[in-house]
């Protein structure tokens, strides 16, 4: 892999270190103090804490803000007593292909606890890591039944999962990246949503005739090492997972994902 070491993608710079989802709850209520207990029992996190007042917005609808800074960390978190308007949660809900209930479970929901990191820290995987850390206990609330991020709706279990790749020193990528995998006229389209929060493009190997599974594989080895290595890709280059893989790219607007993507040809 040819590496391009602290580059820098202009278009996504105001979107790197921001990273967000809604924690879907399936009554009205939400258990601040069982969240803290929870967040310092999981991580061993003592933050400092600024509390909202838990007001009415105008129209009627119950809000709770929670400020959390975290050393040079900042992270909101929003309780809200509405679902998530427009049934755009539920839509996105149809793109977990590893959760057949996803769409009737997301349906169920009555509120939401929207949780931002607001890449206010200058290591953009810290963020990305606060941000799976502190979803995955407010996935321990009763009453939470999806997390609805990166354009898609998790089980909660799954951020449950990513816990245990932290606790094994594993870069909890799955929480913040979804690769997608959607089929095509001819194979099927793999494709990423959450590369722009590292400042990053997102990237599409489309129409491919091979294992979707395989391919899927491909990308996420693909995006990690961008990831890990703050490696930006260019038009124009090639990448492989060995010596003699020479796959190549090329940036156009995006075919499953709005804006510009990079385009593996991994048939190459």
């Amino acid at each position: 892999m040819a590496k391009q070491a602290g580059a820098e993608n202009h278009e996504y710079a105001n979107q790197k270190g921001i990273f967000s989802g809604f924690v879907l709850l399936s009554d009205k209520s939400w258990d601040k103090g069982k969240f803290k207990q929870d967040l310092e029992a999981d991580w061993d996190i003592h933050p400092d804490y600024d509390e909202g007042d838990g007001s009415d917005r105008e129209g009627g609808d119950h809000c709770d803000a929670l400020i959390i800074d975290y050393g040079s960390q900042r992270l909101a978190i929003g309780y809200l007593d509405m679902p998530v308007p427009g049934g755009e949660a539920e839509q996105n809900a149809s793109f977990n292909y590893t959760w057949k209930d996803a769409v009737e479970v997301t349906k169920t929901h009555q509120a939401q606890i929207i949780v931002t990191v607001l890449g206010e820290h200058a290591d953009v995987k810290m963020d990305g890591e606060l941000f799976v850390k502190v979803t995955a206990s407010l996935c321990k609330q009763p009453n939470a039944i999806g997390v609805y991020a990166n354009g898609v709706v998790y089980q909660p279990e799954f951020y449950f999962a990513m816990k245990e790749f932290i606790e094994q020193d594993m870069y909890p990528l799955l929480g913040l990246v979804w690769f997608g995998v959607l089929r095509a006229e001819h194979g099927f389209h793999v494709y990423t949503i959450g590369m722009n929060s590292f400042g990053m493009d997102e990237m599409e190997i489309l129409g491919t005739a091979e294992d979707p599974n395989v391919v899927k594989d491909f990308l996420m080895n693909i995006a990690g090492y961008c990831i890990d290595g703050d490696v930006i890709l260019h038009d124009g280059e090639t990448i492989g997972l060995s010596e003699t893989q020479r796959c190549r790219i090329s940036r156009s607007p995006g075919v499953c994902v709005e804006g510009m993507t990079l385009k593996i040809d991994y048939n190459e």
